[in-house]
């Protein structure tokens, strides 16, 4: 995924958001991104992906790139809030090969921390955080190889925070991830930028 002098504004903005942004993402890089609220993360991951066009500028992404994003929203699950846990795996292959290892979706659900008991739960009954862990897994079972998470340690206790890390430490693809949390950051990424005044900086 390449961005080349990104320009954007929203409509009625007295100031751009970002300013000839340019950004290379290649094969299996790990990136954070980290700013003030209202610095413009998610709108760059918006536009890293295609869903939202820049002013200006180029946005280029390679035609074998699947991308994956968790957004700061559980709104992706709503519609399969009646069904059961299990009905909501059931509807996804048997097995998957992950890392060279073969695994079902309710043993992926394990290693995000979730007990076989839940798997009899409707999914509106689940917490915060246990919503969050099976949107992070329906969207691995997707396949992606770009996987983009805006803020997903958020609703998620500790526990649950070190079952994600596990994940995600030895997930194999590229990796884009926005979070306030350093600690999350510096486990699961190789660099660091920070959304400045419209631009990206790299922060060693």
């Amino acid at each position: 995924i390449e961005l080349t002098d990104v320009n954007f504004s929203f409509a009625g903005g007295d100031e751009p958001v970002l300013r000839d942004l340019t950004w290379l993402i290649g094969p299996g890089d790990r990136y954070g991104v980290f700013g003030e609220n209202g610095a413009g993360k998610s709108t760059l991951l918006e536009i890293l992906q295609g869903n939202v066009k820049p002013q200006s500028g180029k946005v280029e992404i390679g035609k074998t790139v699947k991308i994956a994003y968790l957004s700061q929203s559980l709104s992706g699950l709503e519609e399969l809030n009646d069904s059961l846990v299990r009905e909501v795996l059931n509807r996804y292959q048997s097995h998957y090969e992950i890392e060279g290892k073969i695994v079902s979706p309710a043993t992926l659900l394990e290693q995000l921390g979730f007990e076989k008991a839940y798997l009899n739960t409707q999914v509106k009954a689940l917490s915060g955080g246990q919503k969050r862990r099976m949107q992070l897994m329906l969207i691995l079972l997707d396949a992606p190889n770009v996987l983009v998470l805006d803020e997903p340690s958020n609703d998620m206790d500790i526990d649950m925070l070190l079952a994600m890390e596990n994940l995600l430490d030895t997930w194999p693809g590229t990796l884009i991830l926005v979070t306030h949390d350093r600690y999350l950051m510096e486990r699961v990424t190789d660099h660091q930028f920070a959304l400045i005044n419209g631009t990206l900086r790299h922060v060693p």
